[in-house]
């Protein structure tokens, strides 16, 4: 088997390929790891943590400990973010690691030659390897793209994967793009110092989460003094001495012009399937990425796809899961179809923000009439304990039985507590159940438990009981 890509997908199958004692090849271009260690998940998370201990340190004050001094040393915080690279680097992602567990690692571009021919220009030997395999697997991942902003290619703007070189801390920063990477990145760089300004062209920030939870991080954003500016367009973008001239429109100020050091851009990614001569051998590309069918296979039968590279869910969890499923219909008789029914994700900003299943609007479409079950952080005793009050819980359910269609969370912690969710929407459990499980006092969690029990009180069919039997 050769696996084309280095990210989560290709390196979780590179690991059991090689348990399995089956002859495994790696092709990576760059760095094993992928976006999710070097662009993305970890380095964004460390910046993430960094904002929010400056933040905790000039909020001191409210849990009664006096700082005369917060002030972060954008130098001091990058070798914090790349030391966290280089520790998981060392210990997960290690080219060598791989190599003794037998896998043939190589570094190079590469491209197609026939089905089952993929040749590479190996950078580390200088040589030209012709690998040729029954299986291959092709998980390149994607790439941050810019919108076409007039002006913009001409200045020199900041992406999710550029911006972890900036030498420079930005006083004044614009983020184009209020999705999660734009929403994250934005209240890190402002908990640090900066001047900034999130410029959304809808209505409404993190526009795949349920409405309210749009509303509230909005307000809360707000308030914290983020900058947000809806339903704007940028017409044109000019670099000059002192700074980038960006001019906006907007329905409520008409047009707008301001200056800013840097602009962020994160508003979509890209498939990265240049260069791999995938029309030559008949590997279909559609407009979100390699087509698979849904047992992750293209269209040319020996050759699968798994990752950001297929455009399905862009993340290094779902990545992983899809591994996972390939490693059954490669190495295993008996193929097994994909099922996306219950993915969860997290923003990991502050509050986090967590989903799993539909939100209020699909699942009103899909069911009529259902259930809503909230439960307010202020409510958690854990969170009241630690000043953490804001955000809430949102449950959707059927209406008769319980059953669990779609989980919302703002808070602190709340990608960690989703996890019981998810697991009860996997296995069909229903929201009642989830009350009769013993949950610590006081940890954030109990929230489920606290939600759960709202259905014996406020479900459609408690309530219809008490009105038959009253």
């Amino acid at each position: 088997m050769t696996i084309i890509g280095g990210g989560s997908a290709g390196l979780v199958l590179a690991v059991a390929g090689a348990k399995l004692g089956k002859k495994t090849a790696l092709v990576e271009k760059h760095r094993i790891g992928g976006d999710c260690l070097w662009t993305g998940c970890v380095p964004s998370k460390a910046l993430l943590k960094a904002a929010k201990v400056a933040n905790s340190i000039r909020n001191a004050a409210k849990y009664g400990i006096a700082i005369s001094d917060a002030t972060p040393d954008w130098r001091r915080v990058m070798k914090y973010v790349r030391g966290t690279q280089h520790a998981i680097e060392e210990e997960h992602d290690n080219p060598e690691r791989f190599r003794d567990m037998g896998v043939d690692v190589i570094f190079g571009d590469g491209h197609f030659e026939s089905s089952d021919i993929f040749v590479v220009a190996d950078t580390e030997s200088g040589e030209t390897r012709t690998l040729k395999s029954k299986k291959f697997v092709i998980s390149t991942g994607s790439r941050p793209i810019a919108p076409p902003i007039p002006g913009l290619e001409a200045c020199d703007y900041l992406d999710s994967e550029t911006v972890w070189d900036l030498e420079v801390f930005p006083e004044r920063l614009l983020v184009v793009g209020a999705g999660p990477i734009g929403v994250e990145l934005g209240q890190a760089f402002h908990r640090l110092g900066a001047d900034v300004t999130i410029a959304q062209r809808s209505k409404r920030i993190l526009t795949k989460e349920d409405a309210d939870v749009s509303e509230q991080m909005l307000r809360y954003l707000r308030e914290e003094g983020v900058t947000i500016r809806l339903n704007t367009s940028i017409e044109r973008v000019t670099q000059n001495q002192e700074g980038i001239d960006v001019k906006f429109n907007d329905s409520e100020n008409g047009t707008v012009e301001q200056t800013f050091d840097n602009i962020l851009i994160a508003a979509g990614r890209a498939p990265n399937v240049e260069g791999l001569a995938l029309d030559k051998i008949g590997v279909q590309i559609g407009s979100r990425g390699i087509e698979v069918n849904n047992r992750l296979q293209t269209s040319v039968k020996n050759i699968y796809a798994a990752g950001d590279v297929i455009g399905h869910y862009l993340f290094t969890h779902v990545a992983a899961f899809q591994a996972q499923l390939l490693l059954r219909n490669i190495f295993f008789p008996l193929s097994n179809t994909i099922n996306y029914a219950v993915v969860p994700w997290t923003t990991f900003c502050d509050p986090e923000v967590a989903r799993c299943g539909l939100t209020e609007a699909e699942a009103r479409e899909r069911y009529g009439d259902v259930d809503v079950f909230t439960l307010d952080q202020s409510d958690v005793d854990r969170a009241v304990a630690e000043g953490e009050t804001h955000g809430f819980s949102k449950v959707i359910t059927s209406r008769w039985t319980g059953k669990i269609l779609g989980v919302h969370l703002v808070g602190a912690n709340a990608g960690e507590v989703v996890h019981e969710y998810v697991l009860a929407m996997q296995q069909g459990i229903p929201l009642r159940k989830l009350s009769g499980m013993i949950h610590v006092y006081p940890t954030f969690s109990s929230s489920v438990w606290r939600v759960a029990g709202k259905w014996f009180s406020e479900s459609t069919l408690i309530q219809t009981l008490r009105k038959l039997f009253p």
